[in-house]
């Protein structure tokens, strides 16, 4: 099961749209990702490999959507384990 641990949704141009996603691009090529939503942020760390995936829609009053997801494990961050 999942949760949302942050949502926005909003209107704005082509143009920023396709900003905001070269940024957010440039933050996973970093490793390191902050998102702010009004009060609500919250800091990832993509682990060097990741899952990719892009899905385009035509929903039923025909918009189109173009959806992506960047997905990794959490057990995949940090350092090493060690078993003793």
């Amino acid at each position: 099961m999942s949760r949302k641990l942050l949502r926005t949704e909003s209107m704005m141009s082509r143009e920023d749209a396709a900003q905001k996603l070269h940024d957010l691009a440039d933050k996973i090529g970093d490793g390191k990702v902050e998102l702010k939503a009004g009060q609500d942020s919250i800091e990832l760390t993509p682990s060097d490999q990741v899952e990719f995936e892009i899905e385009v829609e035509e929903e039923k009053d025909g918009d189109l959507s173009i959806e992506m997801e960047v997905e990794w494990s959490e057990e995949s961050q940090g350092e090493d384990l060690e078993i003793n």
